[in-house]
């Protein structure tokens, strides 16, 4: 009589399963974080890689010309303080128009001198640094030199202001590179224009946000206790960073959105658009400048308004980033520092002033 064994293959039951299918979620829930800390560390990576060739690109810049660029040069929108005297580091653009102002309304951005030491000659060639590259005008009529609006026949920086610079931006700001009111007489590029908006920076240079809208004087004319490294129609050279250039900020790292106003664009000056201040604080609620995510100073109570959030900055030319903790800033000797947003308000003072003769003090 002959017997057979047969085998009876076990399935897992409903509760082993769902045990497995638990431990696989829980190894999930534990990894995900440390995936997404990697790949932010390597956007911040990239994020210093950008700024370090933005230090090394002005360093060259200053040994070619033996001078700093300017932020913004014959902005359309300073209505009173600049003088038509010019400065001996004015550049190529000096020089007096038919209505007595600097050179007439251009709206340029030191980026557009930068453009060759940033791999950019290409996109350089295209520019006519004698037009606007923006139409901003409260001064001289709502008119720019010659007239030419960029877009019109004639002039077509447009087409360069527009583009995207890899250098300029982010990998961890999620926000949209360019500036969607293409007709925005005050923060577009141009009514004339028929392109893709002006494109936005996440790197610009250290100055007084203040001197952003209708009031500003030349850079070389700034009282030394609050001179930043960079403003209108003047430049700096090394000898004028008396504070020492590892104690001086450069270029400062900031958002591509924001609440009030609009974040920096690299081709073209408009209202409210100039660079980015790091001394920025709003002293009447106790915030560091930092990531301020709040608006606005008029309201009552002030920066109380809701909807704030995280990747859009409060106010215009504040410092601000995606990385958690703090922002990038490229200094004068070319170093880049992480500056945390809870670093001391007079210590980002000093840090933004070149010239003030104050100890800097800790960065934490």
């Amino acid at each position: 009589m002959c017997s057979s064994r047969v085998s009876v293959r076990r399935a897992f039951t409903l509760v082993e399963l769902l045990v497995v299918i638990a431990i696989i979620g829980i190894l999930v829930a534990l990894l995900l974080p440390a995936v997404q800390a990697a790949r932010e560390a390597a956007r911040r990576m990239q994020c210093s890689n950008n700024l370090k060739q933005i230090g090394i690109a002005l360093h060259n810049y200053h040994d070619t010309y033996k001078t700093f660029p300017y932020s913004v040069s014959h902005s359309g929108s300073i209505t009173t303080g600049l003088t038509t005297s010019g400065s001996a580091n004015a550049g190529t653009n000096g020089g007096v128009d038919g209505v007595g102002k600097i050179g007439g309304v251009l709206n340029h951005r030191g980026w557009l001198l930068m453009l060759p030491f940033l791999e950019q000659q290409s996109l350089q060639d295209q520019l006519d640094l004698n037009l606007a590259t923006g139409s901003q005008a409260t001064r001289n009529g709502g008119q720019v030199r010659g007239g030419l609006q960029p877009g019109a026949a004639g002039n077509a920086n447009d087409l360069v202001v527009s583009k995207d610079v890899p250098a300029f931006l982010c990998p961890s700001d999620p926000n949209v590179t360019f500036y969607p009111n293409v007709g925005d007489t005050n923060y577009g590029v141009s009514p004339s224009s028929s392109v893709r908006g002006g494109a936005y920076t996440n790197y610009d240079f250290s100055i007084d946000r203040n001197r952003g809208s209708s009031g500003a004087v030349e850079w070389d004319r700034e009282s030394l206790s609050v001179r930043r490294m960079f403003g209108h129609n003047a430049t700096a050279q090394f000898r004028d960073i008396t504070d020492g250039t590892s104690n001086a900020a450069a270029v400062i790292e900031t958002l591509r959105n924001t609440w009030n106003g609009v974040s920096q664009t690299w081709g073209y000056a408009k209202w409210v658009g100039c660079g980015v201040d790091l001394s920025y604080g709003p002293t009447s609620i106790g915030d560091s400048g930092i990531n301020m995510n709040k608006c606005c100073s008029w309201d009552s109570p002030p920066f109380a308004r809701a909807g704030a959030t995280k990747s859009r900055l409060g106010d215009w030319s504040t410092p601000g980033s995606m990385h958690p903790g703090g922002i990038q800033v490229t200094l004068g000797d070319g170093a880049v520092r992480f500056i945390s947003e809870t670093t001391d308000n007079l210590v980002l003072d000093r840090l933004a002033y070149i010239s003030d003769g104050a100890p800097l003090g800790d960065l934490p």
